[in-house]
């Protein structure tokens, strides 16, 4: 099974991610030589108009096919705490199926979780299921992320943060996490080359510390974009 990205800013010139489409494929092939083979371009929501994210991922699908790059994308979006989303935004933003679907949302990287719980319990009363990106790297939301586990929340583990790029504090709360069954995706976060993909180094070093995580670069987040989050196990 090919290895998916949830988290992944690919898009050109919308956010901190690549500045050109040639940073764009240069990005994608990246990932490709990682062994990826989709991803949901999730561009930060706040720097960007909602409303042309899918045309600008149908323009990278574009380059990418016509430079024979074999990686599919779909639109998606990382949503800051207290961003406001309209029915239009998350329609684009969302995904999986009707009845089913689910937003990521960023676990803020500094200051109080009081916006970010906000924020999520607003998305959850609107019906959404809700994947966390990178809980990890947020001392505020890190304590907590068991308990948002355990409402049905999904948690996503950057796998830069495995490998050591964010400090020793994400790496050590990364490996609890993932000793303790609480991720349900691993997803790069990637930006550019110098915050390129890293996802077969990050599985290696999960494998020293005894942990399998092939499904959760291959079956979950597969089984995310194509069942979504259904309400019945949202606390499951």
């Amino acid at each position: 099974m090919m290895r998916v990205e949830l988290h992944f800013h690919l898009l050109p010139g919308v956010d901190d991610g690549p500045r050109s489409m040639d940073e764009t494929l240069d990005l994608a092939r990246m990932a490709v030589a990682d062994g990826t083979g989709c991803v949901v371009a999730t561009p930060h929501v706040h720097l960007v108009d909602v409303a042309t994210i899918p045309e600008r991922v149908r323009e990278v699908q574009h380059e990418l096919d016509r430079n024979l790059i074999p990686l599919e994308v779909r639109a998606g979006g990382e949503i800051s705490p207290a961003t406001e989303i309209t029915p239009e935004a998350a329609e684009v933003l969302a995904q999986g199926p009707a009845g089913a679907r689910w937003l990521l949302i960023e676990a803020p990287l500094e200051g109080p979780a009081g916006p970010f719980h906000a924020s999520v319990n607003h998305l959850e009363e609107r019906g959404f299921g809700l994947v966390i990106a990178h809980p990890e790297r947020s001392p505020a939301v890190l304590p907590r992320a068991a308990s948002l586990a355990a409402r049905g929340h999904r948690l996503q583990v950057n796998a830069s943060s495995i490998a050591g790029a964010h400090g020793e504090s994400a790496r050590e709360g990364a490996l609890d996490l993932a000793r303790r069954g609480l991720i349900t995706a691993l997803a790069s976060d990637a930006h550019h080359s110098r915050r390129p993909p890293r996802l077969s180094e990050a599985l290696e070093i999960l494998h020293a510390h005894g942990i399998d995580g092939r499904a959760l670069v291959e079956d979950a987040p597969v089984h995310l974009l194509r069942r979504g989050i259904e309400p019945e196990r949202r606390a499951a």
